[in-house]
C-alpha cells in the first residue's frame, strides 16, 4: 500500500487542476468552490479523471460533486489509498 500524505496528495491534485483549469480559475485556494471559481462541469470531470489517473484511485463522483473543492478531492484520494 502506498503511503498516504495529505499535503503531498493536495499538491498532486493542485497540479492536475493547473493542467485542466481555465485561466480565470488558476488561483483557487484548496477550500474554494470550484464551480464558483470558474470551473464548469466538463472541466470538473476532466479534473476528477486526471486525479484518478495521476493518483491511481477511483473517486466517489457524487461526494466530490457535492463538495467541489480541491481539498475534498485530496481527502477522497487519501481515503481511497487507505483502503
Amino acid at each position: 500500500m502506498r503511503a498516504v500524505d495529505y499535503p503531498q496528495v493536495l499538491e498532486e491534485v493542485e497540479a492536475c487542476w493547473r493542467d485542466v483549469a481555465p485561466a480565470s480559475a488558476m488561483t483557487l485556494a484548496p477550500h474554494d468552490n470550484l464551480f464558483e471559481g470558474g470551473a464548469d462541469s466538463f472541466t470538473f470531470i476532466r479534473l476528477v479523471r486526471s486525479v484518478e489517473a495521476a493518483c491511481e484511485v477511483t473517486l466517489p463522483l457524487l461526494e466530490v460533486f457535492e463538495d467541489p473543492q480541491l481539498a475534498t478531492i485530496a481527502r477522497c484520494v487519501v481515503e481511497a489509498r487507505r483502503r
